[in-house]
């Protein structure tokens, strides 16, 4: 069971604030810092950066204070029997953060759910701090995370979100002002791929939805996904699929308009889903289990030196 206490988010204290108090039986706090500050460690009073979270355990005393102009966090006082809370691997070390956004998000709708106390609130609020222990718990094990993470993480998400851009190994190391080797060595050790494998998984996603749902030939889809030529296109995609476009557009509308197989009891059945139509809906994800979403075994002919994406010819199918 999770109770919530206390919680709120974006605080903002002045240069002379401190806190000192000791947890109650059976209260953690949580803090993510979004300035730095100081926090009281066995006597000694110690600095971290912006992006510092720390859990307090039940009992624990507590001390920090501002060490620069202003201080601003969010902060979450609850208690807890998840094991996710109640087996965190840190209680009273700090610890950086590599997805501060994605965490403050989670602690805002932590505080508006709280605040509505409906039917429903009790199971949001266990799930949501599921969700929040699980990412913080990533954190702690990877606590050698590089000071570009929050840079490298935003790089990710454009990447995923904006994958039609020219993108290349040296635009990337220019706009996190990196060296381009460094970057694909910071990105690799942060993601498990490459940061061309991310580009070409992420426009492969994009065609593959517009083959899938909508009439565009594919010359259009190969331009709106960000390949100059639709034969390079077609080249890329047949790697990554094992499919050519038009053949998965064929497959991926067969599922989608094939009709429910009838059973001997009335019923309706999903081909390929073994679930019936009261519990199914059509999947045409079924024809794709063979995808490497990871690009790891993309030919070295694909890129260049710099990682830039070479022309190729190949026929459309």
């Amino acid at each position: 069971m999770n109770i919530i206490h206390f919680i709120g988010y974006s605080a903002v204290h002045p240069s002379d604030f401190l806190f000192e108090m000791t947890n109650a039986p059976g209260q953690y706090t949580l803090l993510l810092v979004s300035t730095p500050v100081q926090f009281l460690l066995e006597g000694q009073w110690q600095e971290y950066p912006a992006g510092t979270a720390m859990l307090y355990a039940p009992g624990q005393p507590i001390c920090y204070r501002a060490c620069r102009e202003t201080y601003q966090n969010d902060w979450l006082r609850f208690s807890s029997d998840d094991p996710l809370v109640t087996q965190f691997p840190l209680m009273g070390v700090p610890f950086p953060v590599s997805d501060t956004a994605y965490c403050h998000n989670l602690l805002k709708l932590l505080t508006w759910e709280t605040s509505l106390s409906s039917a429903d609130s009790e199971l949001t609020i266990s799930h949501l701090l599921q969700v929040l222990f699980l990412r913080l718990r990533q954190d702690t094990i990877r606590r050698e995370t590089s000071t570009h993470a929050p840079q490298l993480l935003h790089l990710h998400k454009k990447i995923y979100n904006s994958p039609y851009l020219p993108w290349s190994i040296r635009s990337m190391a220019e706009e996190l002002h990196l060296s381009a080797g460094y970057l694909q060595i910071l990105y690799k050790k942060m993601f498990g791929v490459s940061c061309m494998d991310d580009v070409i998984t992420s426009r492969i996603r994009m065609a593959r939805e517009q083959l899938a749902y909508t009439e565009k030939p594919v010359s259009e889809i190969a331009d709106s996904c960000g390949y100059r030529n639709v034969e390079h296109f077609c080249r890329q995609f047949r790697q990554q699929t094992g499919l050519t476009p038009g053949t998965f557009r064929r497959r991926a509308l067969e599922t989608l308009a094939a009709p429910f197989e009838a059973k001997k009891d009335g019923s309706r059945e999903f081909p390929g889903s073994g679930l019936s139509s009261e519990y199914a809906a059509p999947n045409y994800h079924n024809v794709l289990s063979h995808y490497n979403v990871a690009g790891s075994d993309l030919p070295s002919d694909v890129l260049d030196a710099e990682g830039n994406i070479l022309p190729s010819q190949v026929e459309e199918d």
